[in-house]
């Protein structure tokens, strides 16, 4: 090959519109004149063999260049293939058959045989064409075939070339790389290097300063030295005459302990003594507190032998609104180591913090009397006994009264939202009564409990344990038992806690000029208990009432009218009535008058029937309420003297 052959070229096969090439069909389709038919004249076809042959175009055949071994004929091709160049292949000029002479002449019709002569001449002359064309062909396909090896040749080349190519290529890549590679490296080492002076320059002028500062120390040092080795001269001369003043010092340490010894032998007798004393004390505490229970318990059998209602005084504390205007209460006394006893000075209702000094003081005594700071728990203490009655088949019944605003529904049952230090008498009750009720299932007791809840509004009966309004006309029977009221049978706590929530909402209550959330109302919880002994055949019925009744208050002062001022009315109505009732009682009057009202109707049997009565009466600490407090104590003090009888236990 020579040296325009190294070069990459394009593949013969490809299609390019500066270099065509004439297509050439293969031999095998063109049909052999040889083969077919011959055909029949009816006219001679001179005319038509010149016209035919005279269209023909011959194509010489290639030759070969000597050489080269690339045919004459193939020169245009290699040109053309050639990089750049961009000459295309002419054609080779197409030789022409021989033609005939001169034409034949036209024979006449007759002439068969003439005219078959004719005839054959044109076929020979025909055939003779049509093997010169074969002839052609042959040599066509010939450079063909020599064009599609060349073609071939120059393919194997072109892939080879292309294949060096990209070796060299990922040959120069890979070299790049490696210069890349070791330019960073030696970057990096360059970088390593700088890194390294500066840290050695660093140190270097660290140890400077270091060399410096330690020999400025070391100067330092020695100076010190030079004083502490003075000092030691003075220290020394100094210990000799520490030594002596501690051998003086010693004498007396041994003196000293010796005293000390002698102390600590009286120390120790007298924790002894006070051990001892201790012991005393504890005993004689737990002396007392049994004392102080047996004292109760026969105060209480004292007060059931006697007959008479009880009375405890309670008075609230002072609200925070109230603390601007009166920061204490300076009007009540509570003396008595007892705690039994209530004394007030007498106030100018008018003129509040005045007192006047030809009134006095006025003395009451109860059975009990709780100052501001009681708890409710350390109320509930006191009555837990009677409420303990109720299990073992008496009837009980608690009530309080009082002025509005003094205290009577959170004493019975405690505020809105209570918890365990400020639940009411009501809810700590009920606790106790079941948690009794399962501490009596070892002795063979069983309960069972109903609860009912109303309230007496203007004279009439409401239950409050029903939903919706209440339509349903309610009477008292010669029991005191109500007829149309529901009774719900109770076996939790938490279910009682829901009827007296319950019951709370469906209550009458009003604010007045007394009293922001006046109760209007007197409500009445009610307990029935009937147990049975299973072991003793013994069965008892008992009663619980709790009673909340509404406060009294004055015309003047509470501001009521319309709806409030009739309240207002028939509340003083029936807490007069039960006044008329306790008076009744207390002389001793055969017709006492129970129907004058239904409230002392209903509790007919708890104030002169068999029963165990016990009365709170709520005192308010306001000054301005003095006449209200005073009236509210002598009415209890009447009931304290009321006999109404001792209870009996129901047994069947």
């Amino acid at each position: 090959m020579s040296s325009s052959s190294n070069v990459a070229r394009p593949a013969l096969g490809a299609r390019d519109a500066n270099a065509p090439v004439a297509t050439v069909r293969p031999t095998s389709k063109l049909p052999v004149m040889s083969k077919l038919p011959k055909p029949q004249f009816k006219r001679p076809l001179a005319e038509d063999a010149r016209g035919s042959a005279a269209k023909k175009t011959k194509i010489e055949a290639p030759s070969v260049k000597s050489g080269t071994g690339i045919p004459k004929g193939t020169v245009g091709v290699r040109k053309a293939m050639a990089p750049g160049n961009t000459t295309t292949v002419r054609k080779q000029p197409v030789r022409k058959p021989p033609e005939a002479s001169t034409a034949p002449k036209k024979r006449p019709a007759w002439d068969l045989k003439g005219r078959l002569s004719d005839m054959e001449k044109m076929m020979e002359m025909r055939i003779s064409t049509n093997n010169h064309l074969e002839h052609n062909l042959s040599e066509n396909n010939q450079r063909v075939q020599m064009v599609e090896m060349l073609n071939e040749r120059l393919k194997g080349t072109v892939a080879q070339k292309d294949h060096m190519l990209s070796e060299n290529c990922q040959t120069i890549n890979e070299l790049q790389r490696k210069i890349r590679d070791l330019e960073d490296e030696a970057a990096s080492v360059k970088r390593r290097h700088q890194c390294v002076t500066e840290d050695l320059e660093s140190r270097n002028s660290t140890l400077e300063i270091k060399k410096k500062s330690l020999e400025g120390e070391l100067e330092v040092s020695n100076q010190e030295c030079i004083g502490l080795k003075c000092k030691i001269a003075q220290m020394t001369s100094a210990r000799v005459g520490m030594e002596t003043e501690l051998s003086s010092i010693r004498g007396i340490l041994e003196q000293a302990q010796q005293t000390c010894k002698h102390q600590e032998g009286v120390i120790n007798g007298l924790n002894n003594t006070i051990v001892k004393h201790n012991s005393t004390i504890q005993e004689l505490e737990s002396n007392l507190q049994e004392a102080e229970a047996v004292r109760r318990k026969l105060h209480n059998t004292v007060q059931e032998l006697k007959g008479n209602i009880r009375v405890f005084c309670r008075v609230r504390p002072l609200l925070p609104s109230e603390k601007d205007t009166c920061a204490e209460i300076s009007h009540l006394h509570f003396n008595g180591i007892d705690g039994k006893t209530l004394e007030m000075d007498k106030v100018d209702e008018n003129c509040p913090g005045q007192r006047k000094l030809s009134g006095g003081k006025y003395s009451f005594t109860f059975d009990q009397v709780f100052n501001p700071s009681s708890s409710q728990m350390r109320v509930f203490e006191e009555i837990s006994q009677m409420v303990q009655s109720a299990l073992d088949g008496y009837n009980v019944c608690i009530f309080a009264y009082g002025q509005t605003g003094s205290g009577k529904t959170y004493t019975m049952e405690g505020p809105v939202e209570s918890n365990e230090e400020t639940m009411g008498m009501i809810p700590r009750a009920v606790a106790q009564i079941f948690k009794c009720t399962q501490d009596l299932k070892a002795n063979g007791w069983k309960y069972t409990m109903e609860a009912s809840f109303l309230e007496i509004y203007n004279e009439t009966i409401r239950d409050l344990l029903v939903n919706g309004e209440d339509k349903l006309k309610h009477d008292i029977k010669a029991d005191a038992q109500v007829t149309n009221l529901t009774l719900v049978e109770v076996k939790s706590e938490k279910q009682v806690a829901k009827l007296l929530e319950k019951a709370s909402c469906n209550r009458s209550v009003a604010a007045t000029n007394c009293n922001e959330h006046s109760s209007r109302s007197h409500s009445v919880f009610r307990l029935k208990l009937t147990g049975s002994n299973d072991l003793t055949s013994e069965e008892c019925e008992g009663t619980l009432n709790l009673v909340d009744l509404a406060g009294s208050e004055r015309l003047t002062s509470s501001g009521s009218s319309g709806e409030r001022l009739r309240e207002t009315k028939n509340i003083n109505k029936s807490l007069s009535n039960l006044g008329n009732v306790i008076m009744s009682l207390g002389n001793k009057e055969s017709h006492i008058p129970y129907r004058n009202s239904k409230l002392t109707y209903l509790l007919q049997n708890s104030l002169g029937g068999n029963s165990k009565t016990l009365m709170f009466v709520n005192i308010s600490p306001k000054e301005e309420n003095f006449g209200e407090s005073l009236c509210s104590l002598r009415f209890a003090t009447k009931v304290n003297q009321c006999n109404i009888g001792t209870a009996q236990k129901k047994v069947k």
